[in-house]
């Protein structure tokens, strides 16, 4: 299991995994630091996301919005609107498509 982040421009692209066991290669995640106004995180090539990579996200989008950056979510698996939907935080998600 392994997650890759790659920056493209403005767009990260996730691949792999989302999980308790790969979140920690991205901690702290730094990939926002110098980031414009406005970041997509692609998960198109996400395989798998658990209940931490959701608290991973939310906590991602929370500290963007403290720096004044905007995120949106593209292609965003089922997976994910299903647990987004079972703890009731699916409203808190800026889902582009």
């Amino acid at each position: 299991m392994t997650l890759k982040i790659q920056q493209q421009g403005d767009v990260l692209h996730f691949t792999g995994v989302l999980n308790r066991d790969t979140l920690m290669q991205y901690s702290p995640f730094t990939l926002l630091n110098n980031a414009s106004t406005a970041v997509t995180f692609d998960f198109a090539a996400l395989e798998n996301i658990d209940t931490a990579g959701l608290a991973w996200l939310l906590h991602q989008l929370s500290k963007a919005k403290e720096k004044g950056t905007s995120i949106v979510l593209s292609n965003v698996p089922k997976q994910l609107l299903s647990l987004a939907d079972v703890t009731a935080v699916r409203p808190l998600l800026p889902i582009s498509d």
